[in-house]
Parts: structure tokens; C-alpha cells; sequence
């Protein structure tokens, strides 16, 4: 979740006001289902600036989510029953949608340097498409190396496969700048992008978004009206403006610095204070923190005592497709002050001295 408290609504209300006025009663039929003209070009924009993307108004998508995106890479792209290449740790809600779509998930290792792409190569199976998040891979936070990139797009030239690329939270990296998209590095557009700015923005917005190879852009179009139509405008027309004028650059360049102080300060807290019991990884980028176990409690006992005190943690081994994940869970440091993380890291630290087994136990169980 992205911290809401500080975003300009001021500045969104008049910019939403000026659509009224400038629209009138036409802001209130349907938009075209492709999306807002004016707010596709902005995007564009965005993607190649920030992102270093190749995108243009015509290749962009709006939609209303990054799940609605992923649904439909799934039913669109692929067949049930085909083989899809996924992350391990995943993101659930991409494995959620290639499951509802019959797909068959391979899941393919990471280390330090992202999903290890040359045992997509090494299988001989064929799989018809791969999908990762090389910014700030969910759930561990690490980035894929700029070596794997490339050679993940020689493998979809070779294989005529897709890459779907979720950047789902990209905006947000603290160390230098990132490293340019996969798909605008894939000079044989094969690499499907998609955006949301739920993380950037608010997720009350309900905007997301793909960047598409031409080729796909009617079939996906066409797809996504079955769904759910279209995106409604006014909030597309707002955003547009609001892009246009500055405002999202602006808004994400000081989030980024006070979600860079809260990861630190989440740090230090989890040292300070559950430093025996947790380990914690402080990514480069992102909104979430994993926590690694190294203590005999269960994840999901603990999972369960910590949500009766109202705090909701998300466990790592349930992402895990195969074996051998390690328990702990995904603290999220973005939409909560210093002291509010304080507050809740000692409440937590409260739960895992309640739970504490006998000296002498074994390693973190699941």
C-alpha cells in the first residue's frame, strides 16, 4: 500500500473540476475500451522517459488493474494447458490468474541476480510465455541483472515466446537509477509491459495499463471489452492532466524519498527489536520488506496470532511453488510513519515473546 495521506488531492480536485468543465456531460458516457487518448499518450511517455521503454499511444492498453492484465496475458496469449514459465517465489495474484486460465505454471529458481533464465533454455519442454517482475521482484525484492534480460528476450525470439513484464512498483527505487525495462530493451516485441498506479498513486484510482507489440492490440482490446467494458473517463481525463502537468512526476520523486527514510527506519527497528527472531532483507526499491524466520515459531501460527492484534502479515512460503521456501513474511513500510511502524514492531515483537517455544528447539517451521 503507498502512503495516501500526502497525495495533492487539492490539485486532483481542480484538475478534475477543469474536466467537467471542459467536457461537460460527453466525461460521463463510455470511453473508448483501448482507453482516454490523451491519458495513453501520457503513459507512453512515462514509460519511455522513466522506464526506457518503446512505447506509443497506439500500444498502450488502459485497464483497471494489473490483475485484470494479467487475466487476460493468460487467456489471450496462451491455451489451457500450455506451459508458462513463473518466478518461484511468485506474485499470487499472477499465479492465481494462470491457474483460473488452466494454465500448467512451471516454476524456475532465483538467487541474488533474479530468475535464473538459463534454465528456460536448459528445458525441454516448450513453454509459450515467462512471466516476471525484474524492478523489485515479488516477494524478495531482488533485481533481475541486465545479462538475464537480454538473455530473456533472446529466449522468446528463439522460442517465439511472450514475456509478460509486471513493473508494478518501479517508481520506487532507492539506489541510482534503474535498470531500463525489459521491454524496452526487446528490439523483436515480444515482451508484454504492464503498470499500474495503485503503488504511484492510490489504489482507490482502479487505473492500470499495458504497453502491447502491435499485433496485439486489437486481440487484447477485443478481450478486454468482454471483461468489463471499458475504464471509466473521468478518472482517466483527470489523471491525463494531472500527468501532463507535472504533478505525477513531482508526486513520486517525494515519495520516493520518504519511502527510501521508512525502509531504513523499518531496519532499524527490526534489528532493534525482533533482530533474534527475524531477518530482515532491505531492498533496493519497492514497498515491502521480507522477513526470514530464524526461530522455532510455525509462519502460520504466528501469522494468526499477529492478525488478532490487527496486524496483517503476508507469509513467504505460501509464494513458494516448489519445496524448501523459508518461512517468514512481507512487512510493508510505505504507508506507515516512524512511530506507527515502531508501534507495530513492538507489537509484534509482543506476539513472538508470547509464542517463544522452550530453549533448546529446532529452526523455523512452516
Amino acid at each position: 500500500m503507498p502512503e495516501t495521506r500526502g497525495f495533492p488531492l487539492h490539485t486532483w480536485e481542480r484538475l478534475q473540476r477543469q474536466v467537467l468543465k471542459e467536457h461537460g456531460t460527453q466525461a460521463l458516457r463510455h470511453s473508448p475500451p483501448q482507453g482516454v487518448e490523451a491519458l495513453r499518450r501520457a503513459i507512453a511517455d512515462h514509460v519511455n522517459l522513466e522506464r526506457g521503454g518503446h512505447a506509443t499511444a497506439e500500444r498502450v492498453l488502459v485497464l483497471t488493474s494489473s490483475q485484470q492484465a494479467m487475466t487476460l496475458c493468460a487467456h489471450v496469449l496462451l491455451d489451457p494447458g500450455e506451459r508458462i514459465f513463473i518466478e518461484d517465489p511468485v506474485y499470487h495474484g499472477a499465479r492465481k490468474a494462470f491457474d483460473a486460465a488452466g494454465l500448467r505454471c512451471v516454476p524456475v529458481p532465483l538467487d541474488g541476480h533474479g530468475m535464473q533464465v538459463a534454465l528456460l533454455g536448459a528445458d525441454p519442454a516448450p513453454a509459450r510465455a515467462v512471466f516476471v517482475t525484474p524492478s523489485h521482484q515479488f516477494p524478495t525484492g531482488t533485481t533481475l541483472a541486465l545479462e538475464r534480460r537480454l538473455a530473456l528476450i533472446e529466449w522468446a525470439r528463439q522460442r517465439q515466446a511472450w514475456i509478460i513484464e509486471d513493473d508494478y512498483d518501479s517508481e520506487f527505487h532507492y539506489a541510482g537509477r534503474p535498470t531500463a525495462c525489459v521491454q524496452g530493451l526487446d528490439a523483436h516485441e515480444r515482451t508484454i509491459y504492464i503498470g499500474t498506479f495503485t503503488k504511484s498513486l492510490f489504489p482507490g484510482l482502479r487505473i492500470g495499463y499495458m504497453v502491447l507489440p502491435p499485433q496485439l492490440v486489437a486481440p487484447m482490446t477485443v478481450a478486454r471489452t468482454l471483461l468489463d467494458g471499458h475504464s471509466a473517463p473521468i478518472p482517466q481525463l483527470t489523471l491525463a492532466r494531472f500527468m501532463e502537468d507535472g504533478h505525477f512526476g513531482a508526486h513520486v520523486r517525494a515519495m520516493r524519498s520518504v519511502y527510501a527514510k521508512r525502509r531504513d527506519v523499518l531496519a532499524d527497528l527490526i534489528h532493534r527489536h525482533l533482530g533474534d527472531v527475524l531477518t530482515p532483507t532491505v531492498p533496493a526499491g519497492g514497498m515491502q520488506m521480507p522477513c526470514t524466520l530464524n526461530c522455532d515459531i510455525p509462519e502460520r501460527t504466528l501469522i494468526d496470532h499477529a492478525r488478532r492484534t490487527g496486524l496483517e502479515l503476508l507469509g513467504l512460503s505460501g509464494l513458494h511453488a516448489s519445496a524448501g521456501g523459508q518461512p517468514g513474511f512481507l512487512m510493508g513500510f510505505a504507508a506507515y510513519t516512524p512511530a506507527e511502524m515502531e508501534s507495530a514492531v513492538k507489537v509484534l515483537a509482543e506476539v513472538f515473546q508470547a509464542l517463544a517455544p522452550p530453549r533448546g528447539a529446532g529452526t523455523a517451521r512452516r
